[in-house]
C-alpha cells in the first residue's frame, strides 16, 4: 500500500469522525435521537397527508353528496324529522327541540329545556350516552300523526354521523348568523346561498325576502327595505342589521348580528359548529351547495302554521302611507312619491315574476282638476328578493 493511499484513507476517516461528531453535537442541541425521531415520523406524516389531502377530501365530498341527495330528496325523511320535532315537544312541558339528525333509520332531536325537563325522556327516546341534550328515536316509533299546532321550518346545514343535520329557523333565537375566519368565507356564503335556496324552494311565495350581496347574479334590495316587506318570513342579508329586526322575521346573515342570535362557526376545513349544541355534532358543509341544487326541485313544502294566513289588504303597504315604510333612502320628507312596498320573495321553483303595477284606488274628486301632483300615480316596485337558484332577473 503506498503513502498516498494510505494518506487518502487517513483522510476519509478524519472527515467521517467529523461528521459524525458535529452529527452527535446536533442532536443533543436538539433534544436527543430520541426528539429527533419523532421529529422526522411527524415531518412523513404531515408530507404524506399534503399529497393525500386532495384525494381524501375527494372522497370526503362525494360520499356526504350521496348521503345528503339520497336523504334530502327523500320526502319521507324530512316528514319523519316535523314528526319526531312535535313529538319531542310534546314529551313534557320546558322541552323545546330546534333540530333534527335525521337518518336512514334513526333520528336524534336537539333539545333544549327548563330546569329539570331534561331529564331522562320516556320511550321509545333514548337519550345520547355522552349528551342529555341530544334523543334519539327509532323511525319505526315515530306516531303518524302527533296533533302538535307547532310547524318546524326545517332546513338542511350540512350531514354528520351518517346523517342530514337540519334546524328549526322557527325555533330558538329569531337570527341566525353564519361567521367563519377569512380563509373560509367562500364557504361560508355559500352555505347562507344553500340556506336561501332552502327556505325560498320549501316557503309559499312572497315569504323570503334576499338582500342584496347575497348572491352576485342578484341585486336584491336593501336590508333594511328587505326585512320591512309585508307577509316576509324569512329574511337573508349579507351583512348584520344595526336596527331591531321587526317581530315576526327570521333573519339569516353573515357575520355576527345583534341580539339573540344562533352562531354558526365555519372552518376553514369546510366543517360547521353549532354553538349550543352537543360537542359531538361536527358538521360537514362541503357537499351542501351541490347537494342542495340537485335536489331543490324535490323538498318538500314547508307545512303552514294554524296561525298562518293569506295577508289582506291591512297588510299591504300603499304609497298613500308613507309612515308606515321602514326607514331608508328616498323615503323622509321631501323625498317625492313614495313606490308601493311589495314583498320581494320569490319561489325558487317559479320564474321570476314581470313587474305590475298597482293602482293606488283614488276617491273621484267634487270638481275637475286641470293638474294637481297629489293625483299623480307613483312608480310600482319589481320583485327584487330571489333565490340563490334562480335565474337572475331581467
Amino acid at each position: 500500500m503506498t503513502s498516498d493511499t494510505i494518506t487518502t484513507l487517513l483522510g476519509l476517516v478524519g472527515v467521517l469522525v467529523l461528521v459524525l461528531a458535529v452529527t452527535s453535537w446536533l442532536v443533543r442541541r436538539g433534544g436527543g435521537w430520541k426528539a429527533l425521531w419523532r421529529r422526522l415520523r411527524r415531518e412523513t406524516a404531515l408530507t404524506v397527508r399534503a399529497f393525500t389531502g386532495p384525494v381524501r377530501t375527494e372522497l370526503r365530498y362525494r360520499r356526504g353528496l350521496r348521503l345528503l341527495v339520497r336523504l334530502l330528496r327523500d320526502p319521507t325523511v324530512w316528514a319523519d324529522a316535523e314528526r319526531a320535532t312535535a313529538m319531542a315537544a310534546s314529551v313534557r312541558p320546558g322541552v323545546r327541540p330546534y333540530g333534527v339528525l335525521a337518518g336512514p333509520e334513526w333520528m336524534a332531536v336537539l333539545v333544549a329545556a327548563d330546569g329539570d325537563a331534561l331529564r331522562e325522556p320516556p320511550e321509545p327516546w333514548a337519550a345520547d350516552e355522552t349528551d342529555p341534550r341530544l334523543w334519539w328515536i327509532d323511525r319505526g316509533d315515530l306516531g303518524d300523526d302527533t296533533g302538535d299546532p307547532a310547524a318546524p321550518l326545517l332546513v338542511c346545514v350540512g350531514h354528520d354521523m351518517g346523517h342530514a343535520v337540519l334546524l328549526d329557523l322557527r325555533s330558538g333565537p329569531p337570527t341566525l348568523s353564519l361567521y367563519g375566519p377569512p380563509r373560509a368565507a367562500r364557504t361560508t356564503r355559500a352555505v347562507l346561498q344553500a340556506l336561501a335556496a332552502q327556505v325560498d324552494a320549501r316557503l309559499p311565495e312572497g315569504r323570503v325576502a334576499i338582500a342584496a350581496g347575497v348572491h352576485p347574479r342578484h341585486a336584491g334590495a336593501t336590508a333594511t327595505a328587505t326585512v320591512g316587506q309585508p307577509g316576509i318570513e324569512v329574511a337573508v342579508c349579507a351583512d348584520p342589521l344595526e336596527r331591531a329586526l321587526p317581530s315576526a322575521v327570521r333573519l339569516l346573515s353573515l357575520g355576527v348580528a345583534r341580539g339573540r342570535t344562533r352562531l354558526l362557526e365555519i372552518a376553514p376545513d369546510s366543517t360547521l359548529t353549532v354553538h349550543g349544541v352537543p360537542a359531538a355534532a361536527r358538521v360537514d358543509v362541503l357537499p351542501l351547495s351541490r347537494a342542495v341544487a340537485r335536489t331543490l326541485s324535490a323538498l318538500p313544502p314547508c307545512p303552514d302554521r294554524p296561525d298562518d294566513e293569506a295577508p289582506g289588504p291591512q297588510d299591504v303597504v300603499s304609497a298613500a302611507d308613507p309612515d308606515l315604510l321602514p326607514d331608508g333612502p328616498g323615503t323622509g320628507p321631501g323625498a317625492g312619491p313614495t313606490p308601493v312596498a311589495e314583498p320581494t320573495g320569490v319561489s325558487a321553483t317559479r320564474p321570476v315574476p314581470e313587474p305590475e303595477p298597482v293602482v293606488v284606488p283614488v276617491p273621484a274628486p267634487a270638481a275637475p282638476v286641470e293638474s294637481d301632483d297629489d293625483f299623480a300615480e307613483p312608480s310600482t316596485s319589481g320583485a327584487a328578493g330571489v333565490s340563490a337558484s334562480s335565474p337572475p332577473a331581467p
